[in-house]
This record gives C-alpha cells, sequence and structure tokens, in this order.
C-alpha cells in the first residue's frame, strides 16, 4: 500500500520521490521501536509530530522562493509550532487523564464511603434488638410460667424485628424493575379496595378523587403497589385517633400527580428534611427504608416523591409519574 502511494504522489503531484521515501521510511522506524516497547507512547506521538514537523517545513522550504529573511522566519515559526504544539497538547491530554482518574478516584471513595455507612447503619439498626433478646433471655426463667409468657412473645417479636431490617436492606440493595404498560388507576382503586375495609375498623375515613379515565404509563404493577402500600400505611400510623386520607390525582404536562394527604400529626422542618434518607425513622419499630425504598421505585420510573409536612397539620405526599400517550 505503501509503494502505491510513493508511484501514486510521484506520478500524480510530482513530489521528490526521495524525499517521499525518507519521510514514510522514518515513520516506519519509529513504529517498530514503539511496537517493541522500547519507547513510551508519548514519545511516539511526539517523534511522529516532529518528523512531519521536520519534511513540511522541507517542503515549504522548496516552494519559497528565494531564502529571503521572511520566508525563513515563516520557516522557523512553522517548526517552532510542529515541536511547540505537541508537547502542549500532551499535557492537556494527560492533565485531563489525571482529572478523569481523580474523578474515578473520589467516585469510588464516595461509594465506599456510603456502603460503610449504610453496613454501620444496619449494624447499628439490628443490635438493638439482639441487645433486647438477650437482656430478656438474661433474666428469663424457665420455670417461671408468667415470665415464659411475657418474655417469649417480646424476644419474638425483636427478632421478627430483625429480619424485617435485614429484608429491607436485601430489597433496597437489589431493586429490580420489570415495566409493562399499565393503567394506573386500576391499581390505585385496587389499593384503595384493600385499605378501604382496614381503614374503616380504624375509624379513618378516605376521600378518594381520581380522574375518571384510563391513565397509562410505563411501569412494574407490584413495585409501584409496594410504594403506595407503603405510603398509605405511612398516613394511616401518623393519624392519632379518628382521621382523613384524600387521594387526589390530575394530569399536568405529560405528568400523572397522585397526591396522597392525611391530617396526622404531621413532620418538623428536620424529619422533613431526613425523611428519604436510608434508616431515618421516627418509628418506634421501623427500619427507615421503607421510604428511602420507596423513592428508589417511582426514580427507576422516571418520576419523583415530594413531601410536604407541618407538625401538627398532616402530611402531603405528591407522586408524580410520566404519562403514556397511546
Amino acid at each position: 500500500l505503501s509503494i502505491c502511494v510513493i508511484i501514486y504522489v510521484y506520478s500524480v503531484i510530482h513530489v521528490n520521490v526521495i524525499v517521499f521515501v525518507i519521510h514514510y521510511f522514518s515513520y516506519f522506524i519509529i513504529y517498530v521501536i514503539g511496537k517493541k516497547k522500547k519507547i513510551k507512547d508519548n514519545t511516539f506521538i511526539v517523534s511522529i509530530v516532529l518528523i512531519q514537523g521536520f519534511f513540511v517545513s522541507f517542503d515549504y522550504f522548496q516552494m519559497v522562493q528565494g531564502n529571503n529573511l521572511i520566508s525563513i522566519i515563516k520557516i522557523i515559526g512553522l517548526l517552532l509550532i510542529f515541536y511547540i504544539l505537541p508537547f502542549i497538547l500532551l499535557y492537556l491530554f494527560k492533565m485531563a487523564d489525571r482529572v478523569t482518574s481523580l474523578y474515578s478516584t473520589v467516585s469510588e471513595l464516595e461509594k465506599e464511603k456510603q456502603l460503610k455507612n449504610s453496613l454501620f447503619k444496619i449494624t447499628h439498626e439490628v443490635k438493638n434488638p439482639i441487645a433486647v433478646c438477650k437482656g430478656y433471655l438474661d433474666m428469663l426463667n424457665v420455670n417461671d410460667i408468667h415470665q415464659v409468657s411475657r418474655y417469649i412473645p417480646i424476644v419474638k417479636g425483636e427478632i421478627a424485628r430483625c429480619l424485617d431490617i435485614m429484608n429491607d436492606f436485601m430489597e433496597f440493595s437489589k431493586i429490580k424493575i420489570e415495566k409493562d404498560i399499565i393503567d394506573i388507576n386500576m391499581l390505585l382503586e385496587d389499593i384503595h379496595d384493600e385499605f378501604k375495609i382496614l381503614m374503616n375498623h380504624k375509624r379513618i375515613s378516605m376521600d378518594f378523587h381520581i380522574i375518571n379515565d384510563e391513565i397509562y404509563i410505563e411501569g412494574d404493577y407490584n413495585r409501584l403497589k409496594q410504594v403506595f402500600v407503603n405510603l398509605l400505611k405511612n398516613s394511616l400510623e401518623a393519624i392519632e385517633g379518628d382521621g382523613n386520607i384524600k387521594i387526589i390525582t390530575h394530569v399536568l404536562k405529560k405528568k400523572y400527580y397522585i397526591e396522597i394527604i392525611d391530617n396526622g400529626i404531621g413532620m418538623d422542618d428536620e424529619t422533613l428534611d431526613k425523611v428519604k434518607e436510608m434508616f431515618f425513622t421516627t418509628k418506634k419499630n421501623g427500619s427507615g427504608l421503607g421510604v428511602s425504598l420507596s423513592n428508589e421505585i417511582i426514580k427507576a420510573h422516571n418520576g419523583s416523591i415530594d413531601y410536604f409536612s407541618r407538625l401538627g397539620n398532616g402530611t402531603k405526599v405528591v407522586v408524580k409519574l410520566p404519562v403514556i400517550v397511546l
């Protein structure tokens, strides 16, 4: 191929074939040396650029009529450009490579830090119920029927709490979303029917006002059901005595808004800021993973969850999901 190129440029462009052969033979020598790893990549690049700069300068020198001062200055300037430019570019590439490497290192450290924090928190959460179990078992007299009947249910409850924490954590660490086209209103109606009996039993009324139409989204039915069940469960637990929960929906800019509003105890500003954090909970027996897990599921559906609350004035949760137009 090189021989064909030499013949072509000699016959068509009429260049000096000897110079042309020397030019490309120099590339070949550098390539052979570089292939044997006797020179570094940067040196290889600089060598190629310097050879090209020399022969371009040589060609330019031949084209210049006369040897006046201006022509010599131009040739020197051209040589300087070819000599200096590769070093500048290589320096910039090195800096970019260092920045990329530093960013990757920082990202890895951040992931490691998050993992350590998560492990520390889950260890702390599991340690508490185990300590309670140990305390009651230490006090337990197996011959005392009264103690056995009192302490064993507590121990079983704390063990169940441990298992719940571990299950929630495992669920959080391997969220799998299997999307399909679903009618989100049908999902909400199913959840409403399931919670209606429970709410009547707890003397909590539910106002269910959703758009009387089919609203389609691309989502995982079971995962989204898990989210809304968790949100309604939180609203139920936040209400002391008689109460009311509203579910209201509307469409705005190709987003479906589902609002869940309760008149429970509400949250102060500090709780509101931390509500989405992993392991944060104000419940005595909560794992602190329900809200953060729900948030991750909705994010996997390209949606969002927003919380609005004031202490003593209830809470409003707004879930936004993208709508599919069929």
